[in-house]
């Protein structure tokens, strides 16, 4: 395949300084990439602590990280206004800044709902700084021209930066305190300040914002509805569902809302195209990066795994994602072979479900009381394979037969299912699986637990000779006994119940891959497709 190089050009022109050569274009991009990845509003990472502290649930933590994904996809519905009347340094300062302050406080503030909110704002302005990124990267990421070489070498990037992102925030709660975190990042952003101020040109006050532009009403209503979505499969376990009159309230205004935001697109002037969703490509790939994220959450499996089984701590548990990254590298070098070769995409969907398939079934196997800390690295590392293949192939694959104009709208619904939505949706159900399973297998095994047992009786007067050879008295001794007897029969349980729906997901995986072989293969292939303006949003 001969490639041609072509350097795309925003129609703002090129941003940067006359001095500055191409490489160093690149090296800026990447530092003003990093950071932009990094930050969040609510870091999973330090879940325990920051509960601990707030004296909150991890619920609550939860429904703010998820938010920020949330703010990400509403700004894709405002970018493609702001852009054409604001210069690339300018669009950069103002959001990251923004950031800056909104990551301040939420390192100053003890309530949780201005943390939600602050992080549903970082999400927003994130993605104007993400979009300028984007037109950086382009031409030097992107020398032939086409998305699928421009994405195999951005997504190892981007996807080990969230990563990264679990692992600093554990360690630094670790070491020093959750608010750390916030800090390292408003100190990571500021060096990309400083990096846009040295390097970058034309920065101007905007002469117009394009307020009257912009469909307000729209943006509020999509906002409430996907909070409100968040809120209900985040918070459902933990209120009984229906039995809440909250849950009702937020069940409805998230229908209510969303079927208002639907009736307003027909209007004259839409806030979003729907017409992607008649798009045969654009509609299976938003339903299968659903899936996706449902796949990726199975990573809750692993943590159930290691904290009540293995009983490690939250630290060791977040280091397992450094493993993800090898296999982000992997993957990058796969999809860049693909590029190479012009070989379909279909086979890149297959290959990326087939290895988040395969991750499972090694969980599946490997998941017993006797398991080790290092059985779960390659599962990990498969996990970081399929998951930069299947980002990539999705980006290329699903803005196949649109036109420029759709395509602006395509980051609002991929990052809508594969970043807001899907997760939030995957880990509530597989969350509210295990706590059943674990509850219902906690009765079965327990009820077998008596004098009649011989198994049980055997360990309970081993405990019990154990713990008076220590000098307890015999009521103590019987306690600690008991205790323990309760201990193996949890951990048996969260066993039995990692290992049903680990079994589970891997039908479901098998039976996946075949529908990827019937679907895909029967239709005309799509192989390499062009950059343009409409990645950017213009």
């Amino acid at each position: 395949m001969a490639l041609v190089v072509r350097y795309f050009k925003s129609t703002r022109g090129d941003p940067f300084r006359d001095w500055v050569p191409v490489w160093l274009k690149a090296v800026v991009g990447v530092i003003i990439l990093i950071p932009i990845m990094l930050v969040n509003g609510a870091y999973t990472g330090s879940n325990i602590d920051i509960s601990g502290f707030l004296g909150v649930l991890s619920e609550d933590i939860n429904i703010a990280y998820y938010a920020a994904s949330a703010g990400m996809a509403i700004g894709y519905l405002v970018t493609p206004k702001v852009r054409p009347v604001a210069t690339v340094k300018t669009v950069l300062l103002i959001s990251i800044l923004c950031q800056i302050i909104l990551s301040v406080i939420c390192a100053e503030t003890n309530y949780m709902e201005i943390i939600t909110v602050c992080s549903f704002l970082i999400g927003y302005f994130k993605t104007f700084s993400l979009v300028e990124v984007f037109a950086i990267l382009m031409p030097i990421f992107g020398p032939s021209g086409t998305r699928n070489e421009f994405y195999a070498k951005y997504f190892p990037i981007s996807l080990a930066c969230g990563q990264l992102s679990l692992v600093l925030t554990a360690e630094l709660a670790y070491v020093y305190r959750w608010q750390y975190m916030y800090y390292f990042m408003v100190a990571l952003l500021l060096v990309a300040v400083i990096v846009i101020l040295v390097c970058m040109k034309y920065a101007r006050k905007l002469e117009r914002i394009p307020l009257k532009d912009i469909d307000w009403l729209s943006l509020f209503l999509i906002s409430v509805c996907y909070v409100s979505i968040i809120y209900f499969v985040t918070y459902g376990k933990t209120k009984d569902w229906f039995t809440s009159r909250n849950m009702i309230i937020v069940f409805v205004l998230s229908i209510v809302t969303g079927w208002l935001f639907f009736r307003r697109q027909f209007s004259e002037r839409p806030c979003v195209d729907l017409s992607l969703l008649k798009n045969r490509h654009s509609a299976v790939v938003y339903i299968l990066a659903f899936v996706l994220m449902f796949f990726i959450s199975f990573s809750m499996l692993i943590s159930s795994y290691t904290t009540s089984v293995l009983q490690l701590d939250n630290t060791h548990t977040n280091r397992l994602y450094f493993f993800m990254i090898p296999g982000f590298a992997v993957g990058g070098f796969l999809s860049y072979y693909f590029f190479i070769k012009e070989i379909r995409m279909a086979w890149l969907i297959f290959i990326g479900f087939a290895c988040l398939t395969l991750s499972i079934g090694l969980l599946y196997f490997l998941v017993t009381p006797n398991g080790l800390y290092e059985d779960l690295f390659f599962l990990m590392f498969l996990r970081g394979v399929g998951m930069h293949i299947l980002f990539t192939a999705f980006s290329v694959y699903g803005i196949a037969g649109l036109t420029a104009k759709q395509v602006t709208y395509n980051g609002f619904y991929i990052v809508s299912a594969r970043s807001a939505l899907g997760p939030a949706v995957g880990a509530s159900i597989l969350t509210n699986w295990l706590y059943v399973l674990q509850q219902k297998n906690l009765m079965l095994l327990s009820a077998n637990i008596d004098t009649q047992n011989v198994m049980a009786m055997s360990q309970f007067a081993a405990s019990t000779k154990t713990a008076l050879t220590q000098g307890r008295s015999i009521e103590e001794a019987h306690q600690l006994a008991i205790n323990a007897l309760y201990r193996q029969v949890q951990i048996q349980s969260a066993i039995v119940s990692i290992k049903t729906i680990a079994g589970w997901m891997l039908i479901f995986g098998i039976i996946l891959l075949i529908g990827i072989l019937l679907y895909f293969f029967q239709f005309k292939p799509v192989r390499l497709i062009k950059m343009g303006t409409d990645m950017i949003g213009e």
